[in-house]
């Protein structure tokens, strides 16, 4: 009974995530196309790659390089901060608890129902840029295609988590978006997001154990075809990793956090 009343209410909350980014189309349109640095970046690199190639990256490289970054930071991104922010500062996570469903697993199922409307987006723009640049040097293989929706997935599951536990903090705080707001900063440095990893190696060699490459150019690398053999199985492994690392604290933060919310008559 009490699986069949879960399955239902999730399909009833990724309806709602679906029906809500259709009701405020123009606002996450507006939020999608406002996350289009890679863009910006590509035309900055492919401006200087345009006289010599930088290491192994040409203009193609790059222009393949930030059209997957371009759909990895789409298809794993989450709001969940601002949301847990709200619902803390209005009072409302208190009815979200007496729920069946635990909050953070209503506020995922929330934030996945958009996904096939950032599908939609995503899907003529990539279109139109195999179209202009047809060499783009994709690595399209089952495996490949497969680790790429893999690690996609599970950066998303490492950003949703990572904002959950930033989120939490507001039971202690009232506020907690300048932590998630640093987070972005460093992130953007240490993800590939801003500056391909291999571009710069010393930093690469530390940023390949740090939980910013698995939230953002893990994918990307892999469907360009430069992991293979060990290099591939260091970005899997360490990804995992810092998922139950992750997911571990959120819990910890959560429980901690609760009790000292519901200690004040929350």
């Amino acid at each position: 009974m009490r699986s069949d009343v879960r399955d239902g209410a999730t399909a009833t909350l990724l309806k709602i995530g679906f029906a809500e980014a259709l009701a405020y189309r123009g606002e996450v349109l507006i939020w999608i196309l406002s996350t289009t640095m890679p863009l910006i970046m590509y035309a900055m690199w492919s401006a200087l790659a345009a006289e010599s190639p930088l290491g192994t990256f040409d203009e193609a490289t790059f222009a393949a390089y930030f059209l997957s970054t371009l759909v990895v930071r789409q298809l794993s991104a989450a709001w969940v901060v601002w949301e847990l922010n709200w619902t803390i500062r209005t009072g409302a996570l208190s009815p979200l608890l007496l729920r069946p469903l635990h909050p953070l697993y209503h506020f995922a199922l929330n934030n996945l129902g958009v996904l096939p409307f950032r599908f939609a987006v995503l899907t003529p723009v990539v279109i139109a840029a195999w179209a202009v640049l047809p060499e783009l040097p994709f690595h399209l293989t089952a495996t490949t295609l497969f680790l790429y929706a893999w690690t996609i997935f599970f950066a998303w599951v490492l950003t949703y988590a990572v904002q959950c536990m930033f989120g939490v903090l507001a039971l202690y705080t009232q506020q907690s978006l300048s932590f998630q707001d640093a987070w972005f900063g460093v992130w953007s440095l240490l993800s590939g997001y801003l500056i391909p990893l291999a571009l710069v190696p010393g930093l690469q060699r530390v940023a390949n154990w740090l939980p910013f490459r698995a939230m953002g150019s893990l994918p990307t690398e892999i469907i360009l075809g430069h992991l293979e053999g060990p290099a591939l199985w260091q970005g899997l492994v360490a990804q995992m990793l810092w998922v139950a690392v992750i997911l571990g604290a959120v819990q910890l933060v959560w429980r901690t956090a609760l009790r000292r919310f519901e200690a004040f008559g929350g």
